[in-house]
Order: C-alpha cells, then structure tokens, then sequence
C-alpha cells in the first residue's frame, strides 16, 4: 500500500502540471495546477486519514 501511495504522489506531482501546461494562457495554466493538485493533495490527506486506517 505504501509504495501505490507513493507513486500516486510523484504521478501527481509531474502529471497534473503537464496537462494543466496545454492551455495556451499562462496565468489559466498555472491556477489549474495549483487548484489540481492542491484538491490531490486534500483528497490524499483524508485517504491517509480516514480510508487507510479502516482497511488495516
């Protein structure tokens, strides 16, 4: 479990700025790849909080 964990956060980590990188205006593009990954980062969060420890 631990090692999907961490793929999925270097996945996140290059894939959401590349697809949020197609848009042609800049300042779009960079709001997109914060808001994706800062609502990744949130969902991660409460999967480590609440689904992980009710599986185990």
């Amino acid at each position: 479990m631990s090692k999907l964990a961490l793929l999925s956060i270097a996945l996140a980590t290059v894939v959401l700025p590349l697809v949020a990188a197609r848009d042609p205006n800049p300042r779009r593009a960079l709001k997109k790849a914060l808001v994706w990954v800062l609502s990744f980062n949130l969902f991660f969060v409460f999967f480590l909080r609440v689904v992980v420890p009710r599986l185990g």
